[in-house]
């Protein structure tokens, strides 16, 4: 019989991190190096063995490099974008194909553990978006030998999100703050709910720290790191009422918060520290059911989010609006179609609707350069799709009407900027 998984990955440059669905605690559990029990980082490198002529990844292929005769393959993410080739055991390999490579094998060294481990869905973590990643993990479904819909690209704030609101409602009653403190410096997110408009809104404020704290600025200079951060606390506590804290990333990993944590926990609020905070999230994601309900219940607007609804109208009476896609998730995965018949028209009304004030921007396109055919005989399919969260385009295919009416095969692209 086999086991089915929930999967949440979190996939940065250096390290990443596994967590699965656990059904008795219900709740999602990270995934442990098998060598190291104790840390849940799996650093971001690749061996090969000449003596085994097999692939190590993370801690395995760490350990193998100091054991075994092979080739250590590192700096992955960093040179995607090159054109060198390495020929390693009689292949020629790209840096493109070593990340799949690596993302697979990650999570294969887990899927191993289990007789007959199958993924039922899995929602991959990413810090930004970066258009060579997501076109590589868009075609990662094929590598793993799944249906395409199992696996979601997401962002680190979307994960963090989901995370937050999976956690118990007194911990996220007011604002909620975020710090991730990672390789490239400090960044803080506070998470305001306004339950007095309709629909409540989950904004998101981000404050970039980056430039005033970073892990090579310090050094080994903990003491001026602590009061740095106190002096930020103090003052982003000041603008909000905050329920919860959460700490993240690596410059969280040591012990250095001293005066910062009393300052942290003034007033009874909470604060916790984790590593592992995306790649759970990304995990409550993967499970959905019970856990989208705060999606179901917030519009969510964030600097990464779309938010309007883009749709036609049916030219009837009520002015009927057919939504195509709806905002109130990232914009690269903000997609759909539809199909219309045209009754008695040559042009279509397009929508934007913003979900938060209601307002819309109406545009009318005229579908030139199709055969004169009888009312109620020419389907069209329209598609929208997005290049930010304000711009992307609006792509009319005409498809004919059966045998009677073929296609022409001509493609109509609005573009649009809202």
């Amino acid at each position: 019989m086999a086991d089915f998984f929930y999967i949440g990955m979190d996939l940065c440059p250096d390290f990443t991190q596994l967590s699965y669905y656990n059904d008795i605690r219900r709740e999602p559990e990270s995934v442990s190096q098998l060598n190291n029990k104790e840390t849940y980082l799996m650093p971001n490198i690749l061996f090969y063995s000449n003596e085994t002529e097999h692939w190590y990844v993370g801690s395995e292929a760490s350990e193998a490099r100091f054991n075994e005769d092979g080739i250590v393959v590192d700096g992955i993410f960093e040179n995607l974008s090159s054109t060198e080739k390495k020929l390693i055991g009689g292949k020629e390999y790209t840096y493109r194909d070593f990340f799949v490579m690596l993302v697979r094998l990650h999570i294969d060294s887990f899927l191993y553990r289990y007789e007959a481990a199958v993924i039922r869905k899995l929602v991959i973590s990413v810090p930004d978006y970066d258009p060579e990643v997501f076109r590589l993990l868009s075609d990662l479904y094929k590598s793993l030998g799944v249906e395409k819909d199992v696996i979601t690209i997401t962002s680190h704030l979307d994960s963090g999100l989901f995370y937050i609101f999976n956690q118990q409602q007194e911990l996220w009653n007011n604002s909620v703050a975020l710090f991730d403190y990672s390789s490239d410096g400090l960044h803080y997110y506070r998470i305001d709910i306004a339950r007095n408009k309709k629909p409540e809104a989950i904004t998101v404020t981000h404050e970039d720290y980056s430039s005033q704290m970073s892990l090579a600025e310090y050094g080994n200079d903990i003491y001026q790191m602590d009061v740095d951060f106190t002096k930020i606390v103090e003052y982003e506590m000041k603008k909000a009422y905050i329920s919860a804290v959460y700490l993240t990333g690596i410059g969280f990993s040591n012990k250095w918060m001293n005066k910062s944590t009393g300052v942290l926990c003034q007033g009874g609020r909470r604060a916790f520290v984790g590593q592992n905070i995306y790649t759970k999230g990304a995990c409550y994601r993967a499970v959905g059911g019970d856990y989208r309900d705060f999606y179901e219940r917030f519009f969510v607007d964030t600097a990464e989010n779309v938010l309007f609804d883009v749709g036609i109208s049916l030219e009837d009476e009520k002015d009927t609006f057919v939504p195509i896609t709806t905002g109130g998730q990232q914009w690269y995965n903000t997609r759909g179609g539809i199909q219309v018949i045209l009754d008695d028209t040559d042009k279509l009304t397009i929508i934007y609707r913003n979900r938060l004030s209601g307002e819309e921007k109406r545009e009318t396109v005229r579908i030139h350069g199709i055969p004169k055919r009888p009312n109620k005989t020419t389907k069209l399919s329209i598609h929208v799709e997005f290049d930010s969260p304000v711009e992307g385009a609006v792509i009319i295919r005409d498809l004919g009407f059966g045998k009677l009416f073929p296609t022409t095969n001509k493609i109509y692209r609005k573009e649009f900027s809202v």
